[in-house]
């Protein structure tokens, strides 16, 4: 393939709203960072493991999602979330569990209301910087996640643990159905309160 040159922004956590005018112009945003902090279970720890894996991804996809602005918009810009298998599954790493199934239920609630498409990524153990011992070539699942994406799939799992693929759309299908049964569009929130009134 050819290589094509990708411009490199650096950027600290807590001041995602400083890439407000870069991702005006950026049609598919794709949310992949995430800290391991493995066994530790102190207060930096679990501060550190939800403003990075949760609280971050947060902000930058409500971020993205305000520059969808017109039909073109809608048509064109998609955010991808690497919300992680431990959504489903132990990733033996408590708080990373933890952080990121909460990133992963957040995804799942404002997806019912979001302007464009959001496409999960539930990818099994491939080696990163993260996960130096992951099991899975990373140029492989990012081929995978490619080609699932060109399908229209929503719910990208690329792993090599069967049960994921059983796990992973039963838990979203029940989550998704109680966040619409319990929770309101924005629209009618705000009809509510002036009802109230």
């Amino acid at each position: 393939g050819e290589t094509i040159p990708i411009k490199t922004v650096t950027w600290q956590v807590g001041e995602e709203k400083q890439l407000g005018e870069l991702l005006e112009k950026v049609d598919i945003l794709i949310i992949n960072h995430g800290i391991n902090v493995h066994g530790q279970r102190t207060e930096d720890a679990i501060s550190q493991s939800y403003q990075v894996n949760t609280f971050s991804c947060w902000r930058l996809l409500e971020l993205f999602l305000s520059t969808v602005k017109t039909n073109a918009d809608i048509a064109k810009k998609e955010v991808w979330v690497n919300t992680s298998e431990a959504e489903v599954g132990p990733a033996l790493s408590p708080l990373y569990e933890l952080s990121k199934r909460t990133l992963g239920d957040l995804i799942t609630l404002r997806r019912l209301d979001a302007p464009c498409v959001i496409r999960k990524l539930i990818l099994g153990p491939f080696k990163s910087n993260l996960n130096p011992i992951g099991v899975l070539s990373p140029n492989w699942v990012a081929k995978q996640v490619i080609k699932l994406a060109q399908g229209d799939v929503r719910n990208i799992i690329v792993t090599i643990n069967p049960l994921t693929f059983i796990a992973f759309p039963i838990k979203e299908f029940w989550v998704s159905t109680y966040f619409k049964l319990f929770s309101r569009k924005p629209a009618d929130l705000t009809t509510t309160i002036l009802n109230r009134h």
